[in-house]
């Protein structure tokens, strides 16, 4: 199966083609600028988008910690506010429990996360 060509890979062969007409290689190296400049900022908006969630990871982590008993994510979206919802918080959590930070439970039939392992309830690994 041949490599998959993208844009810049096009405008790169026809910058070869047209080697010898200055305008269309100014055109091309122009449109190869805009091209790497989305590139970049998309690339920005990820790193921002990741930052902002490892932000909310730290939070969600620090609550469960602080809090000494089980807790549901209603309850510590609740607590952290602002545009978070549960399933953000459900999301890190579960980032959590896989990483073995927190640790997965039951309480009164709804899933709950805890800093340490319960003795007595049964605990799901995710």
């Amino acid at each position: 199966m041949a490599d998959k060509k993208n844009r810049r890979d096009y405008f790169e062969e026809i910058k070869a083609i047209v080697a010898e007409d200055q305008d269309l290689v100014a055109f091309v190296d122009g449109e190869i600028a805009k091209i790497d400049n989305r590139a970049a900022k998309e690339k920005e908006k990820r790193a921002e988008k990741r930052a902002q969630g490892d932000e909310l990871t730290a939070q969600v982590k620090e609550y469960i910690v602080n809090a000494g008993k089980a807790v549901t994510g209603q309850e510590i979206a609740d607590a952290i506010g602002g545009d978070v919802t549960k399933a953000k918080v459900v999301y890190r959590a579960g980032q959590l429990v896989k990483a073995g930070e927190i640790f997965k439970t039951k309480v009164d039939k709804a899933v709950a996360y805890t800093a340490e392992a319960p003795a007595d309830a049964e605990v799901e690994a995710e």
